[in-house]
């Protein structure tokens, strides 16, 4: 009796944690569902015009949700990471594309401070959701704009600094799009463009 009640606690335990999973999958789905309907990542992308022969790194490519659209437009697309388990979990998700998508893209795991992308390695960066969470963001752009390949272009959008009907960062993980707009300008980029209309909720920078 003591083993039948042991095989029927495991299989409750195996079925409350099917449930769970399944639950947490839907709560991922709807949050994903969520955040494409107000960040309309397509028409960000848009504004990058055609990237069929560039290399884009996302920095700060979270889970990789701008990675995996990235793919399907530019030439080659480097996902950033400073957590290695995230690293992990793009290359697990990696793992399900075609051999040719795969080839295009790779998870690297870098440093607070510095990318560690090779000189010209990358044509553009994208920094969405990320640039607040830099410490010396005028440093970064510097050295970074140094990386870049020549004519290389850096994109960032990020939250705008006013009530928004959405779950954003705390005020004090978001910053102003002058100051942002006026590092650009201290890091050496010469062509810095302000969008703060194509998005309801998030300036979108641009700048060479």
């Amino acid at each position: 009796m003591l083993a039948c009640g042991e095989t029927q606690d495991t299989n409750t335990t195996t079925a409350n944690q099917t449930s769970v999973e399944l639950a947490q999958s839907n709560e991922e789905e709807i949050n994903l569902s969520e955040r494409t309907s107000w960040q309309k990542p397509g028409l960000i992308l848009d504004k990058l015009g055609d990237i069929s022969d560039k290399t884009v790194a996302d920095i700060g490519a979270g889970t990789g949700y701008f990675s995996f659209q990235l793919v399907h437009r530019a030439n080659k697309v480097i996902a950033i990471e400073i957590d290695s388990n995230l690293v992990n979990l793009i290359n697990a998700f990696k793992s399900t594309m075609s051999e040719e998508k795969q080839a295009k893209m790779k998870a690297r795991l870098a440093l607070t401070d510095d990318p560690l992308l090779d000189k010209g390695e990358a044509d553009i960066a994208l920094f969405v959701n990320v640039i607040p969470y830099i410490q010396d963001r005028t440093a970064y752009l510097t050295s970074l704009k140094q990386d870049l390949a020549d004519g290389g272009k850096v994109m960032i959008v990020d939250f705008k600094v006013k009530r928004l009907p959405i779950d954003a960062p705390p005020y004090n993980e978001r910053i102003v799009m002058s100051i942002i707009e006026e590092e650009l300008y201290a890091a050496g980029f010469s062509q810095v463009e302000v969008d703060d209309t194509t998005l309801d909720f998030q300036y979108i920078i641009t700048a060479q």
